[in-house]
């Protein structure tokens, strides 16, 4: 771990560079996280967490999730989780990498860059010269040129002022001597900033959940069609167009599958084990699940969570029925966040010390990062790479450049 405090710069030359794999650029996303949540612990102690604890976790889980190669970690559990016997494992993959393909990988990975730009942005600026200031990937904003069509389709639209409260919140938190105080400040900055982020990623999210449906019903006909005929199709915008776009069949199954995933498939990652959302949170060892529950005093807090759970404690803690409906999503982790936010656990390093080392010094490069093969702690891992010429829009993706898409936005004092 550096004793050097995380920077605007280091953040910026992050999220924007181009040209790791998506599953290395997810990890070293997930280990700046950490590094920002130690950095916010100086000022903010850590008798409760801060919204980077979670965010470390979440992102070396997304990383996993981005590794397709032949030992991909995440083929593997969703291959056990699907009770996939060993004889039918190669061809599970196969059948897998086809449905998820190229979009997947790629429109996760931007996402992930775009939301730890604007969300690390406003905590490596909270306290240096120019405190009321964040950076946002703005496709919408006259000041910028007109983006690729999958800028647009993959970062949803959010309220700023999250963002704006999330800054307040936490410059509160700081000044304040009360350790209850502080823990209520800090749990609105949690709120504000996932209610934020959760908002950018629901297109990308629907992207990821919903892509092999629309592969099934949308695209794979039409790709033989295509390979006949020799004629190209916008495959992408089928793939990113809206949930209410879509043709009947595609809406039916989209919602029976993404309804499947969730109550049986899909988990938040922690350090101390994998949460299944559809089923209801439940508190960790040493956590007095009532205590957590405690009434919020602060008012402002107390208004920012009751736009996402209600104090009925069971209601507010029960599994999710879809995890790409944001409310219901956002009611899932608000409560997490209650019942989780004095795990200490969550401050850990994320990874061994010799990948922990390999990813910091990866942090380290620059605009001229060393390739993946050549780091020592990486070395005998693999990454898939899914050929790019079967999507016009992923080679585009996989070298996009956030410059000309940046914009600075004033926070309040």
């Amino acid at each position: 771990m550096s004793d050097t405090p995380m920077t605007a710069d280091d953040v910026l030359r992050i999220a924007a560079y181009k040209d790791r794999s998506a599953a290395l650029e997810a990890m070293v996303i997930a280990y700046s996280y950490h590094r920002v949540a130690a950095d916010l612990a100086v000022r903010l102690g850590r008798e409760a967490n801060n919204w980077y604890c979670y965010a470390t976790w979440t992102s070396k889980a997304i990383g996993e999730s981005l590794d397709l190669g032949p030992d991909s970690p995440f083929i593997e559990d969703f291959g056990r989780r699907l009770g996939v016997p060993q004889r039918f494992k190669r061809l599970f993959r196969a059948a897998l990498l086809t449905l998820l393909g190229p979009s997947y990988q790629l429109g996760l990975a931007l996402a992930n860059r775009a939301i730890f730009l604007e969300t690390a942005s406003v905590a490596v600026n909270l306290w240096n010269d120019t405190p009321d200031r964040f950076l946002k990937v703005s496709p919408e904003s006259d000041l910028t040129p007109k983006p690729p069509e999958f800028l647009t389709d993959l970062l949803s639209p959010a309220d700023p002022r999250y963002l704006k409260d999330a800054a307040r919140f936490m410059v509160e938190a700081a000044a304040t001597e009360d350790p209850e105080e502080r823990a209520e400040l800090m749990l609105g900055a949690n709120i504000a900033l996932s209610a934020y982020e959760q908002a950018r990623a629901q297109a990308a999210l629907e992207l990821v959940l919903y892509r092999p449906v629309r592969w099934l019903t949308r695209v794979s006909w039409r790709s033989l069609r295509s390979l006949v005929t020799r004629t190209p199709f916008p495959r992408f915008r089928l793939y990113a167009a809206a949930h209410a776009d879509q043709p009947w069949l595609t809406r039916k199954l989209e919602g029976l599958w993404s309804s499947l995933y969730t109550r049986h498939l899909f988990a938040v990652r922690t350090p101390l084990s994998d949460i299944k959302v559809g089923k209801p949170l439940t508190a960790p060892a040493g956590v007095d699940l009532a205590e957590a529950w405690a009434p919020i005093h602060n008012e402002k807090v107390r208004k920012l969570a009751e736009e996402f759970i209600t104090e009925d404690q069971e209601a507010s803690t029960a599994g999710v029925t879809d995890w790409v409906s944001y409310p219901d999503r956002m009611r899932f982790i608000v409560s997490y966040f209650r019942v989780y936010q004095r795990v200490d656990a969550l401050y850990r390093v994320p990874f061994e010390q010799e990948i922990a080392e390999g990813l910091a010094e990866e942090m380290r490069r620059g605009l001229v990062p060393e390739a993946v093969g050549g780091m020592a702690a990486l070395r005998g891992r693999k990454f898939y790479a899914y050929p790019s010429e079967t999507d016009p829009d992923a080679h585009e993706m996989a070298h996009f450049d956030f410059e000309p898409f940046l914009e600075a936005i004033p926070l309040d004092q």
